[in-house]
């Protein structure tokens, strides 16, 4: 009786969530065919005041839709905000994403994500449960992999939410502080200030793909 009621109540979410995405896609469907930096960046700023708010909210339901990756809403903040400003509407952003994912892959299962993600879902090495904290931070370090379906696939698993929402945001942040100083210096994308962050992004991507592929090893070996 207790499983039928909560299958129950995971149709009824996923229910609600597929009307959502359906209506949105129905209203913004011109506008989402066309989507760029620059047409991003207008309809925020067209909200004045609040669009550190309306950045933040499409940040965070932006999993559901997976139409833009995090990156473009990154370097969108960077060319509409102040430097500082930028990275913490970011990191504020992330949080929410990676939470709004990580719990909906952990409440509606592998069925809800694949629907999500076309079957393009990630597999987590068992061993993520025990090393959760310290996997999830190398592997955010590397931009390698996809970043929502990495929080999709970590739902899945017997991780602590603590474990990945604290990596996540660790690992993260060199990404997002790149990804700022890329939107400030979009205009000139050839000067050093554009390219030098994108160098070094590289090369601590590099290294935590390295570190992570030895930890896989090892744990494997187990």
């Amino acid at each position: 009786m207790r499983k039928n009621n909560k299958n129950f109540v995971k149709s009824i979410i996923f229910a609600i969530l597929v009307l959502f995405i359906i209506i949105v896609l129905f209203v913004y469907k011109d506008k989402l065919c066309n989507i760029n930096v620059y047409r991003i960046r207008s309809y925020i700023q067209s909200y004045g005041e609040f669009s550190a708010v309306v950045f933040i909210v499409m940040y965070t339901l932006r999993p559901l839709l997976i139409i833009f990756p995090a990156s473009l809403m990154s370097i969108v903040a960077g060319n509409i905000f102040n430097s500082h400003i930028a990275v913490l509407l970011s990191m504020i952003g992330c949080f929410g994403s990676a939470t709004v994912a990580f719990f909906l892959s952990r409440y509606l299962g592998r069925s809800f994500v694949d629907k999500i993600l076309k079957g393009k879902a990630l597999v987590l090495d068992k061993n993520i449960e025990k090393y959760g904290f310290k996997v999830m931070t190398i592997m955010r370090l590397s931009f390698v992999f996809p970043y929502d379906p990495l929080s999709y696939a970590a739902g899945l698993t017997k991780m602590k939410y603590s474990d990945f929402i604290f990596g996540t945001l660790i690992g993260t942040l060199p990404e997002m502080v790149t990804y700022s100083l890329m939107g400030k210096n979009l205009e000139d994308p050839f000067s050093i200030k554009f390219i030098l962050p994108i160098m070094i992004l590289c090369i601590i991507a590099f290294c935590s793909l390295y570190v992570h592929r030895r930890i896989s090893k090892n744990t494997n070996n187990l």
